[in-house]
């Protein structure tokens, strides 16, 4: 029997390296590993617009923030990630010296849109995120119409009926969490 080999794991500088795939996926390095993120679809998306659209009419801009969609960020050296929204401080959110490169640092405030992610991938990117800045960490389930807002000492699931808000970093900014959901 032939023992396999277990690649070790990769860096961001590793990662951006290696040659694009061809097709509709993307990648995404999550402590070193690298992971395939599937094509979103259709509720995927609108949800996503949606998040960006609230956020901008909520007046985010004003507070000095950018709401961003798919935008990809070097959170650290093992963690190369493109949350599907995230709101950044506009001036941290710098042009990256390599051209084409992620954005580096984390953004303030992420949101995956959880269509087929696996638990412990959603795990691994949440303790990624808050690891290296991160306030909060929102995963938005469409079918079940609910947010689930992680934070470093405490989770919190929001429904149709309840608002989302950051009131430490966006005072007065207050989304429905039914109209994430308007749409679909």
């Amino acid at each position: 029997m032939t023992a396999s080999t277990i690649a070790p794991p990769m860096t961001v500088e590793e990662f951006l390296l290696l040659p694009e795939e061809d097709g509709d996926g993307r990648f995404e390095l999550i402590d070193g590993e690298i992971f395939a993120e599937p094509m979103g679809g259709f509720v995927h998306d609108i949800v996503k617009n949606n998040l960006k659209d609230l956020f901008e009419v909520a007046g985010v801009q004003s507070h000095g923030y950018r709401c961003l969609v798919e935008q990809s960020y070097e959170v650290s050296p093992d963690d190369l990630l493109i949350p599907d929204v995230s709101v950044m401080r506009r001036d941290r959110l710098t042009r990256p010296s390599g051209g084409n490169s992620p954005a580096a640092g984390t953004p303030e405030v992420v949101f995956e849109v959880s269509i087929t992610d696996q638990n412990w991938v959603q795990q691994k990117k949440i303790s990624a995120y808050l690891d290296n800045g991160a306030q909060a960490v929102c995963y938005v389930f469409p079918e079940l119409r609910t947010v689930v807002v992680y934070t470093t000492d405490r989770w919190r699931r929001l429904r149709e009926q309840d608002t989302l808000e950051f009131p430490a970093l966006l005072p007065g900014l207050t989304i429905p969490v039914s109209a994430i959901f308007d749409n679909i």
